[in-house]
This record gives structure tokens, sequence and C-alpha cells, in this order.
């Protein structure tokens, strides 16, 4: 998406910070924080900025468009982790669990981040260092473009799965799953049943780790 022309602020007062799109972005994206993409209205970013509803529209065309741009914000402040000693894979590990942290410090952002496609610089930046780092560890190039549309899925849903669930691993919430679990016809479940503790035991960092292993070690295998 090439960069628009940034309009000139009428503000007169020298009170008043000049308005801008960062400035507008940034304010979205402190509101996100605090309440969450569903509670957060252009009414709201406008309050925040010292403006009317109406003068957003002059830097977004729509509520949809401005999200977009915070995603971006927060993909571009995604601290990218470097290898060392060659070590790609746990550099790449690490840089997927910032992303995952950054979207789940503003609720309601992964959802966005699933339902866009990115060509802003902030996402460019991520992508970029995941393909240079599976490139050090020889992932051809086709095989790692997949990888990067995998690992923003996984991250964008994984963010996601907090904010809808709140405080995961709740221990209360495992032991009526498990419960529900091993109550299961066992002769329709018997695996289901037998596995119960398994299958609500590992924690939310446990699952995450798991996934982001599993992804990591497909990239040198060979597809089916």
């Amino acid at each position: 998406m090439p960069a628009a022309r940034e309009p000139v602020s009428r503000r007169a007062r020298p009170a008043k910070s000049p308005l801008s799109r960062r400035s507008i972005v940034l304010a979205t994206a402190r509101l996100i924080r605090e309440r969450g993409v569903d509670a957060v209205s252009l009414r709201d970013v406008a309050q925040q900025v010292e403006t009317g509803a109406a003068s957003l529209y002059a830097y977004f065309a729509n509520r949809d468009v401005l999200l977009e741009h915070v995603l971006d914000e927060v993909y571009g402040e995604v601290v990218l982790v470097d290898a060392v000693d060659d070590d790609w894979r746990s550099a790449l590990a690490a840089t997927i669990v910032n992303t995952i942290e950054a979207l789940a410090d503003h609720p309601g952002l992964g959802a966005v981040a699933l339902g866009s496609i990115p060509t802003l610089p902030g996402a460019l930046r991520l992508a970029d260092h995941e393909l240079a780092l599976m490139g050090r560890g020889g992932v051809p190039e086709p095989r790692a473009a997949l990888a990067i549309d995998l690992i923003s899925q996984f991250v964008a849903a994984t963010a996601t799965e907090r904010t809808l669930r709140g405080a995961p691993g709740d221990v209360q919430d495992r032991d009526s799953v498990e419960q529900a679990y091993r109550s299961m016809d066992p002769e329709r479940f018997p695996r289901v049943a037998h596995a119960a503790r398994a299958l609500v035991g590992p924690s939310e960092h446990d699952r995450r780790d798991f996934a982001i292993g599993v992804i990591i070690a497909g990239l040198g295998s060979s597809p089916g």
C-alpha cells in the first residue's frame, strides 16, 4: 500500500500538539491496550487527539484502515531477535514469541491481523527478518514464504485466543475441563478419557512453545 500524502493540520492553537497520522495511530494504540479493539470507536480516538471524529477521515478512510495502521505500528515495535552462533531456530522462535506478546498486549488486534494482508512497513520489517533467519538455515525461499504465512496465522490466532479466554490456564477451569473429559462415555471416547490429564495439563506457554517447535522443525521436512 503506497504511503498517502500527509494532510496538513489546521490547528492554530499552540496548546495542542499537531494532528498527524502518527499521533492518531499512537492514540488509538493506547486506547486499544487499555480497552481492547471492540471498545474503541472513532469518537473515542478523536477525543484523545482533541478533534472531531470527522477530522480523522482526512487521515484514514475508515476505522478498518486506521486499525490496519495500528497493527502495523505494533508490528514495527516487535523486538527482532538475531541469531547467535548461527542458531537461527532459537532466534526465530524468540521473534515469534515477541510478536505474540506485542499483539496480546493490544486485545483484539490479533483478529485484525487475521483479517488483513500485511503490506505496510512494520509487517514487512518483521517478515524480512524472519526470511533472513530462515535463509541462514538454508530453508528454500518458496518454503520460507509459506512459513511466513503460517507463522503470521499462528501468531494472530494465539493472541486472539488469549483475548477471548482472558487469563488462560486457570487451575479451576482446567479441573472442570478434565472432569468433563473423564466423564465421557469410555466406550465411545476411550482415549480422551485416558488422556484427560495430558490434554488439559500443558500451560499456555507449553502449548505455544510446542507449536512453535513443530512449525520450525517442519521447515526442514519434506512435504508429504
